[in-house]
């Protein structure tokens, strides 16, 4: 099993987890060093999974891994931080592009207002998709990660996939639009959106 993830040296807002996928650690690393900590905590996955797709007879042990470091992630946020930004990296020749995935529409719909208010995000290179069955919106999407993590009543989640051009040059834009989304969210959290419940998801 992968090792707990090491603790964030503070109870910002924001909480930006990165290197759940050991492959996409550096890159993480590489956005959140020019982020603002008194607003975004950072929680650095050591030694995370691999991001390839398992064989057929190894699915069930990779998904009860990836399930038991996704529930690790609880105490880190559970009356620490109101908004969780789960990072990943994807592909995509035509990028810099990103997904904004979250399954509360209050927030989608502040994520989407900031994003058109904001200079140097275009608009048209970022998704808002709706996690879960929500039945709002043309986008949806499923995930494996646990419920309590996406859903729960004690803080949001968004997983931002962040698709990276094919040419290396490109990189610095990605790790420009990457920062101005978690800025966006950041700023979200701050709006008062996401007062937390003390409860905890079931």
């Amino acid at each position: 099993m992968a090792p707990p993830p090491r603790k964030p040296s503070n109870t910002a807002p924001v909480l930006l987890v990165i290197g759940v996928h050991r492959e996409e650690l550096a890159f993480g690393q590489a956005v959140a060093a020019d982020i603002d900590p008194a607003r975004v905590a950072v929680l650095a996955i050591p030694e995370g999974l691999s991001g390839r797709r398992p064989h057929p007879d190894q699915s069930f042990h990779y998904d009860t891994l990836h399930r038991a470091l996704y529930l690790q992630l609880l105490p880190h946020m559970i009356g620490r931080h109101r908004l969780l930004i789960d990072l990943h990296t994807g592909l995509d020749q035509f990028g810099p592009r990103a997904d904004l995935i979250c399954a509360d529409a209050a927030l989608r719909t502040c994520l989407g207002a900031a994003i058109a208010a904001r200079r140097g995000i275009a608009a048209h290179d970022v998704r808002l998709i709706a996690l879960g069955g929500d039945g709002t919106g043309a986008l949806h999407a499923r995930t494996v990660i646990p419920r309590q993590v996406w859903d729960n009543p004690a803080f949001r989640y968004v997983g931002l996939e962040l698709y990276l051009p094919a040419h290396a040059d490109g990189e610095p834009a990605a790790r420009a639009l990457a920062r101005d989304l978690i800025c966006v969210a950041a700023d979200c959290a701050e709006a008062g959106l996401l007062a937390a419940s003390p409860e905890r998801a079931s």
